[in-house]
């Protein structure tokens, strides 16, 4: 992705405040939509009918086209964009018309059908308002759901003053007015009408459409010829499954209880009146059939994982996708439109997961990005970085303390680095970055003596996983996690054989080396019989107990190995918050009163591993303080590890974002549970001069704790 249109979008300050706006108001409704709903329950039945009908997709299609076709209309199976977009024009010229009026069809987006159109002679009239504006302005939509959320009033202004010949003032509901003026003679005039399918059934061979606007029950109705486009990935079994996916989608995609208007359709609308449903492959019965990655054609089409994701709120729809946007977007592209056009667009993701906990129908959106990284180009070096570098572990430790004495001249007098030469100067913009450690933890620990503590023998035992960032930039996190640790009655020890988790290389699109690096560490790990394995960067915790299995799956003695370190693999806090409530000894507060933290929810930690309460516990009940929570505590800090790097513009932003939050509460001091987090947080904050300090839960619980 360019540079220059990323740096475009990130200073277009009315998207930015449109997308922001928009971020900050789709929660708060879409919770209210869902109240007395289980949404849990609601998408995990979604998520069940669509895998069962997928795996049986050919057979949906030959019931749907029978049952439709008993009911009067016409199906055209088409296997391709072009297919589909000679046949709509068959059906157009059969008629005799020139004249097609169209109500909402994400899929028309996905054929270029008003371009084809367009170029044999059809003048298509878009009759939906914000795919209205978008056809004036000769553009695709940024969003599936609110197409021109990208433009503002002004900019609708000045497309209907041309499209009209009238002086049109930038006030809405002048706007509107024209708008319903101008179109209304479409709807009247239009000779074949054209819509989408938000489900079509399988049993009665009717379909769905639920819209805001009253253009799609005029262009299903007011034309003789009604053209139904449609993917195969839309039919479900029956009217109850259609039920289920009409109550998610508004609540989902805007924060709505219901839309304004549902439709069901089943054959032609009346007498001479005709009815095409044309159903569109395009690689559909291809994807479902991939045991890897058919999970993402159960999308439903609601937008809601680019409603809250960072990275689109930066720089939205026309950079976070092709043509369909968001995450989803990012996935459906390579099968839909090649992986040449995906290729830029699957490095934009930073993984935060939050389009995994809103996903309608249960879609691991982040996981088949992160796995379709590895079907796309890689740069030049990368292979040797993760191939050879990463997983000689003698030569990777070597090049960072290498990198010790060369972080020298770019130190400031506090230590930290403020400013690197050249082009890397961007990577440090509006930030500061902590050193290399003069020693990482590796060396200090094996340097001290070791012993046993008293009562070792009845002690559980933990094998300490510190992860690359904590070992070589934080090694006083890592030494207050044992202390910690020992302080809450568990026998430490750390394995100095172990290697990187292989997320940097897995992120990258890296497999093989995420492989070999996760059997480098189940060797070690599991060398020692240990009951527990402790990390202290979510990330690591999620590669260990998540994805050590899944690249391992196709070795049954390497997944059973996996799959055994992945059940003794916990967070610190997940093992801290075991001890609350035991009367572990504890230092005394300052003047008795209790420091006031706010805390930041690490994005693999919560929506990775599902920890939530239980660092709140090891703050409340083990180190004392009361937590002032910020609002969007959970929403992703921009780090991402790589992708701070690749992308700092974006990332430098989504900062911005989280550094208000924090400043909001008042509170002194971030508690965080990833170290990446601190790095980020804390290079922002100190940058701008806050004062703000950040540490990680096992410094501020070692602080409390006596040691034993």
């Amino acid at each position: 992705m360019a540079r220059d249109v990323i740096r475009q979008k990130i200073n277009d300050a009315f998207l930015r405040k449109a997308l922001k706006n928009f971020a900050a108001a789709y929660p708060v409704a879409r919770a209210k939509a869902f109240e007395g709903v289980d949404f849990e329950a609601l998408r995990s039945r979604i998520a069940a009918f669509k895998k069962e009908g997928l795996a049986r997709l050919p057979e949906m299609v030959k019931g749907f086209t029978a049952s439709a076709e008993r009911s009067g209309a016409t199906v055209h199976l088409c296997t391709t964009p072009e297919e589909a977009n000679r046949t709509i024009l068959e059906i157009i010229r059969k008629a005799g018309a020139n004249f097609l009026v169209k109500s909402k069809a994400m899929t028309s987006e996905e054929i270029e059908l008003n371009h084809y159109l367009g170029s044999n002679g059809v003048t298509c009239l878009e009759t939906d308002l914000g795919e209205w504006i978008i056809q004036l302005a000769g553009e695709r939509p940024s969003h599936m759901v609110m197409p021109a959320i990208h433009k503002n009033r002004e900019d609708v202004a000045e497309l209907f003053s041309r499209e009209t010949g009238l002086d049109c003032p930038p006030d809405i509901p002048h706007l509107v007015r024209v708008a319903r003026e101008t179109l209304r003679d479409g709807f009247l005039t239009g000779q074949v009408g054209l819509s989408g399918a938000n489900v079509a059934m399988a049993d009665s061979g009717a379909i769905g459409i639920v819209t805001n606007e009253g253009n799609g029950r005029l262009v299903t109705t007011l034309p003789r010829i009604h053209i139904a486009l449609v993917g195969v990935d839309k039919i479900v079994p029956s009217l109850s499954e259609a039920l289920d996916v009409i109550t998610i989608l508004p609540k989902n995609a805007t924060g709505q209880k219901i839309t304004s208007y549902v439709s069901f359709i089943k054959g032609p609308t009346g007498e001479g009146r005709e009815l095409h449903i044309v159903l569109l492959d395009n690689g559909r019965t291809r994807l479902a059939a991939d045991p890897d990655f058919s999970e993402a054609l159960a999308c439903v089409k609601c937008g809601a994982c680019a409603n809250v994701c960072p990275i689109y709120e930066i720089v939205g729809g026309h950079v976070f996708g092709h043509i369909y946007v968001g995450g989803i977007g990012l996935v459906l592209t390579p099968f839909f439109h090649g992986l040449d056009k995906a290729e830029d667009i699957l490095k934009l993701c930073i993984g935060c997961r939050k389009c995994n906990e809103v996903c309608a129908a249960k879609i691991d959106i982040e996981g088949l990005i992160v796995d379709l990284r590895d079907k796309i180009r890689k740069p030049a070096g990368q292979k040797f970085l993760f191939g050879t570098l990463m997983k000689n572990r003698a030569l990777f430790h070597a090049t960072l303390r290498a990198a010790y004495l060369a972080q020298k001249p770019f130190q400031s007098e506090g230590g930290r680095i403020r400013h690197l030469p050249l082009i890397l100067n961007r990577e440090t913009a509006n930030r500061s970055l902590p050193p290399i450690a003069e020693k990482p933890f590796r060396d200090l620990i094996a340097q001290q003596p070791g012993k046993k503590k008293q009562g070792a023998a009845s002690r559980e035992t933990v094998l300490f996983y510190s992860g690359c960032l904590a070992d070589f930039v934080y090694p006083e996190m890592c030494l207050d996690t044992v202390k910690s640790l020992e302080a809450l009655g568990y026998e430490v020890s750390f394995p100095q054989k172990q290697s990187c988790c292989g997320i940097p290389a897995r992120y990258s699109g890296e497999m093989g080396v995420a492989r070999d690096l996760a059997k480098i560490n189940i060797d070690v790990l599991l060398e020692e019989d240990a009951d527990y394995v402790v990390t202290i960067c979510p990330t690591c915790t999620m590669s260990l107990r998540h994805d050590f299995p899944k690249l391992l799956s196709t070795e049954p003695p390497w997944r059973e190995k996996a799959e055994r370190l992945a059940a003794k693999t916990f967070n610190f806090s997940e093992l801290a918050a075991r001890k609350a409530g035991t009367g572990i000894p504890a230092h005394e507060t300052v003047n008795g009163e209790k420091e006031t933290v706010t805390y930041h929810d690490a994005c693999h930690l919560k929506r990775g591993c599902g920890v939530y309460e239980e660092p709140r516990r090891v703050l409340r009940e083990l180190v004392g303080v009361e937590i002032a929570e910020m609002s969007d505590c959970d929403k992703c800090c921009g780090f991402g590890g790589s992708y701070s790097i690749k992308y700092p513009e974006i990332s430098q932003e989504v900062l911005k974002n989280k550094m208000e939050t924090i400043k909001e509460t008042g509170a002194r001091t971030v508690a965080v549970d990833c170290p990446g987090c601190k790095l980020q947080i804390e290079g922002g904050l100190e940058a701008t001069g806050t004062g703000i300090a950040v540490e990680h839960s096992a410094t501020l619980l070692a602080r409390r704790l006596v040691t034993p």
